[in-house]
């Protein structure tokens, strides 16, 4: 495992922060929370409505320089984590959960409407899987399931992909029909 760099991403409110710090854990590697890289750093400009925008090269940069000053194993935990370049994650683990559930999850934080509606489809459309494969291929990419299931598990289910125990083929989850036909229901 040493010199393995993980990412761990999927949409807000898939349980990045609480599977990725039981995985580090697990794996006795480091962690990386890319939040809070962006916060130290201030690579980000602030939108007009007061969204942060990350300025993806800039943290590819301090991201290269952050994992240079670790020798082993790096566990990287953040939703734009899959963006960064092929050469640098060993294995790239895309988390999902259900578009209803994240919904409530972003509601329970205060996020507007807006950004809930936005997070749920791309959750429904599989956008940062797809990234995730382009980017790095379908072979370094894991896909999993965290609806209803605890971090531990998750970490456990991903311990055994990582050491090539177990497939975690990406594109066998789907909710696009499900999640639409729950839209057109409430109209």
């Amino acid at each position: 495992m040493r010199g393995a760099v993980i990412a761990i991403s999927g949409t807000p409110g898939t349980g990045k922060s609480a599977v990725a710090e039981v995985l580090a854990k697990k794996l006795g590697a480091s962690l990386i929370r890319l939040n809070d890289l962006v916060e130290k750093t201030g690579i980000y400009e602030v939108d007009a409505d007061g969204t942060k925008a990350v300025r993806v090269e800039d943290l590819r940069r301090a991201l290269r320089r952050e994992i240079a000053g670790i020798s082993g194993p790096v566990v990287v935990e953040g939703h734009m984590s899959h963006l960064l370049p092929k050469g640098a994650l060993t294995h790239v683990v895309v988390l999902r959960t259900h578009p209803r559930v994240i919904m409530r999850r972003l509601k329970a934080r205060g996020y507007n409407e807006k950004k809930i509606t936005e997070n749920a489809e791309a959750e429904a459309l599989d956008i940062i899987l797809w990234e995730a494969v382009k980017e790095h291929g379908i072979e370094r990419v894991f896909e999993i399931d965290t609806t209803g299931r605890k971090p531990e598990e998750c970490a456990d289910l991903l311990v055994k992909a990582i050491r090539g125990r177990l497939r975690l083929r990406p594109g066998r989850i789907r909710w696009l029909e499900e999640f639409l036909g729950d839209t057109f229901k409430r109209q």
